[in-house]
């Protein structure tokens, strides 16, 4: 792994601008010299920025961040082109098939170009992923985790059975979701190696992640 490069993907957050609260805090009064301890309290939801859901969003006796290994959300990925796809139109199953050759256990990235619409009005105006088309993935393909850089991966305003939560988050299943990723269209090939990984709070069912995607000579994709 000499000659690699790191890609970010992940949401710089900025306190008091974010639609999920983000607000930071320094311990203590203002220092009176440049230098010594400066620490902060921190408040924020779970779902600011660019972060991973896990069981516990979905269902109340679900597993929450602490109970994955860090493996689940790290390993070879693919990212899939769907930019045409307009708001609440439908990504099928053939439209699956068709944008590329996931590997059985692939952590799965739909590239739908809505970063540009993070922290404005417009940031929920998404795509969404078909019951028949992520049936194929978790039951069939067996993904290990789906990410995506819009803020969601259900019909926005329209099922409010949620099918897609109730399968991968079911007991058993247990696919997590990252959403609100970035900078998809620097990666230069659909194929790569992805890390995010939460931090583990027992109790928690979703947290912010620095995500990157590695590329490069001796990264297994």
């Amino acid at each position: 792994m000499s000659n690699y490069q790191i890609i970010d993907l992940t949401h710089r957050l900025l306190p008091g601008e974010e639609q999920y609260t983000v607000e930071i805090k320094q311990r203590g009064k203002p220092r009176e010299t440049p230098t010594g301890d400066i620490m902060h309290d921190v408040s924020m939801w779970s779902h600011s920025g660019t972060h991973v859901e896990v069981s516990l969003h979905f269902y109340a006796g679900g597993k929450d961040t602490s109970d994955f290994p860090p493996e689940t959300f790290v390993g070879p990925a693919i990212r899939l082109d769907f930019r045409d796809k307009q708001k609440n139109e439908p990504i099928t199953l053939e439209d699956f098939q068709a944008a590329g050759d996931i590997h059985e256990g692939d952590i799965v990235i739909l590239w739908e170009g809505r970063d540009v619409l993070y922290r404005t009005q417009e940031s929920h105006s998404r795509p969404y992923v078909t019951e028949e088309a992520a049936n194929w993935l978790v039951l069939e393909k067996k993904i290990k985790l789906l990410g995506t850089d819009s803020s969601g991966f259900e019909v926005r305003g329209g099922d409010k059975d949620h099918p897609n939560h109730h399968l991968f988050f079911k007991d058993g299943i247990d696919v997590p979701v990252v959403e609100c990723l970035r900078n998809l269209g620097e990666i230069p090939a659909d194929r790569f190696f992805f890390m995010g990984l939460p931090i583990p709070v027992k109790g928690l069912d979703a947290s912010p992640i620095r995500a990157v995607a590695l590329v490069g000579e001796g990264i297994p994709v």
